[in-house]
């Protein structure tokens, strides 16, 4: 059994091999990361609040060397209600008697709450002492209301996936295999509409996706190395179709130990969409980089060439970005940074309907290119356990892609304000953006994420930047009441939108959004926990997009078992 698991390994070791090879030699490559990593004596975090919680493994007060990572996710709210809570099992670090905390390989949420809302989570794991550890996870959330029309709003979010990880002396091999259904509804039509056939507003997206990923553990590895690829199918009930298979490569050079290291990034990806028409668009990114790392000052140097390719709309070609990343480190752990940068962002109907999923059949895509971006920054630690990142930016967009109602039928009072379509600018957008971050970790109390982005964009071709707020704020706070009670508070508030009128063409502004949650979790026992979430508890029924009204105040009750 043993050598035919090397045996497997090592012609998947091969295939990956060849791939990055052949990626290497594609005309083009590499995706920016915005996460910065500062590496430093600290005890174990709770990672940032977000809207949707991801679960959190039992923790061990500990003083080992640990990573913290500041991200700039562009992760926006979608219209559908937010509905994938994984509620804390944790008992909060330095306890009375600062026992060893036990963990679980297992674990299950079972849930329910108003809107006729069920929630159920199971997460099974193999030995994590084992080099070869096997994950299943499995998730159902649903509601049998919405906020209008009662069944007309309901929504239902499944998720079967399985995971595998090899752990070896001097490499890692992860694969994983997962199906998702949404199922919702277009609710945003005029009401009232008596005529109406529940099954004509109907949609369900269908994804299955598979990856696999190689990875240099050696530790002093002259080369380090690393490559994914996956394949993704999406499919809606519309008869739209996308396939997506993507590849990434990713190698670093030491020249002279860390003061010179040079690097290579590739990436390619290959998509076929079938909506009414078959149209194959592909990417290909190559990033060649140095990196300088001096006593005070550093420097990262590259190159980014980025070729698009789209058969029905007959675009072939190749464009070159530089990149220039300038650092200074301060005394402490204060860092001060100033770049140039530039890249094609690619859009797809998966990420298109990950952000709007409310869009239109037979919607165009277009990927938007951000030409010639300059940026200033600075990060690091204010004092014990306050940490930030400020970073100003300005560029231009070209194809930067908008969200409005459309309307088959102009001036028709039943026009179809339920479906989205997207609009490009095709001119050259001047766009400003301003983005903080503060994380504060005291740890055996208070642990609070603040994150505010604000964005202004010059529109030219449409009177303003529809469905894009201006400012988007999020504020995470958990509270280590006792040993046994914990509390989470969120706020989260975006600026007001705007958008046209499908049927009279006027400007409609949509209000400020302010959503206030929180959750309580109280733990009976190592293994036991009892939940409440209650979300929107201003009870506003804000519009994130124009016509959908979401949810005013829920609750989720329940409880999560590990074992």
């Amino acid at each position: 059994m043993k050598f035919k698991i090397q045996t497997l390994i090592k012609n998947i070791y091969n295939l990956l091999l060849i791939t990055a090879l052949g990626l290497v030699a594609m005309p083009a490559l590499a995706q920016l990361d915005d996460d910065v990593v500062i590496t430093k004596d600290r005890k174990v975090e709770l990672p940032p609040a977000n809207r949707v919680f991801e679960k959190i493994p039992a923790l061990k007060p500990t003083s080992e060397e640990k990573t913290m990572r500041y991200t700039f996710f562009d992760r926006k709210p979608k219209g559908v209600e937010e509905v994938k809570f994984n509620p804390n099992v944790v008992a909060p670090e330095g306890t009375k008697n600062n026992e060893e905390l036990e963990t679980y390989n297992n674990y299950a949420t079972l849930g329910a709450g108003n809107y006729g809302r069920l929630l159920g989570e199971v997460f099974l794991n193999s030995n994590q002492e084992n080099n070869l550890i096997i994950g299943v996870h499995a998730y159902h959330n649903s509601t049998a209301r919405g906020p209008v029309d009662d069944k007309n709003s309901s929504n239902m979010y499944s998720k079967a996936e399985i995971t595998g990880k090899y752990l070896a002396e001097k490499f890692q091999l992860n694969a994983g295999l997962n199906y998702n259904r949404d199922q919702y509804y277009f609710y945003g039509y005029r009401r009232p509409r008596e005529d109406l056939d529940r099954k004509d507003i109907r949609q369900v997206l269908n994804t299955v996706q598979f990856n696999v990923g190689f990875e240099n553990t050696a530790p002093n590895a002259r080369v380090d190395y690393g490559i994914k690829t996956y394949i993704r199918s999406l499919k809606n009930i519309y008869e739209a179709q996308e396939t997506d298979w993507g590849s990434s490569f990713r190698a670093y050079f030491p020249i002279i130990t860390e003061k010179f290291v040079a690097g290579v990034d590739a990436e390619a990806y290959v998509t076929q969409r079938t909506d009414d028409v078959v149209d194959k668009r592909n990417l290909f990114r190559v990033t060649p980089t140095f990196k300088l790392n001096f006593r005070n000052f550093g420097a990262n140097i590259g190159f980014k060439a980025v070729n698009e390719f789209d058969e029905v709309k007959k675009i072939n070609r190749t464009m070159g970005f530089p990149m220039v990343e300038l650092i200074y480190k301060h005394k402490g752990m204060l860092f001060f940074y100033a770049g140039l940068d530039g890249d094609i962002i690619r859009n797809t109907l998966g990420s298109m309907l990950n952000e709007n999923p409310y869009l239109k059949s037979r919607v165009s895509l277009l990927n938007t290119e951000k030409n010639k971006e300059i940026y200033i920054g600075t990060k690091g630690d204010l004092s014990k356990g306050l940490s930030y990142n400020l970073r100003a930016a300005t560029g231009n967009y070209k194809n930067l892609y908008f969200f409005n109602n459309y309307s088959p039928d102009f001036g028709d009072a039943l026009g179809d304000t339920a479906k989205f379509n997207i609009l490009y600018e095709t001119e050259s957008t001047r766009y400003y953006n301003v983005t903080l971050q503060l994380n504060y970790q005291l740890a055996e109390v208070w642990r609070t994420n603040l994150k505010v982005d604000y964005n202004n964009y010059e529109t030219k071709a449409y009177e303003k930047p529809f469905h894009r707020p201006a400012v988007i704020t999020k504020w995470g706070n958990s509270f280590f009441v006792t040993d046994k009670f914990l509390a989470n508070l969120d706020l989260y508030y975006f600026g007001k939108t705007f958008a046209k009128n499908p049927t009279t063409d006027a400007i409609v502004t949509n209000k400020d959004i302010v959503d206030v949650n929180t959750e309580f979790d109280y733990l009976f026992s190592k293994q036991f926990t009892a939940f409440v979430k209650l979300n929107n508890l201003l009870g506003r029924k804000y519009e994130r997009f124009l016509y959908y009204p979401q949810q005013g105040l829920n609750f989720l009750v329940g409880v999560n078992f590990s074992f």
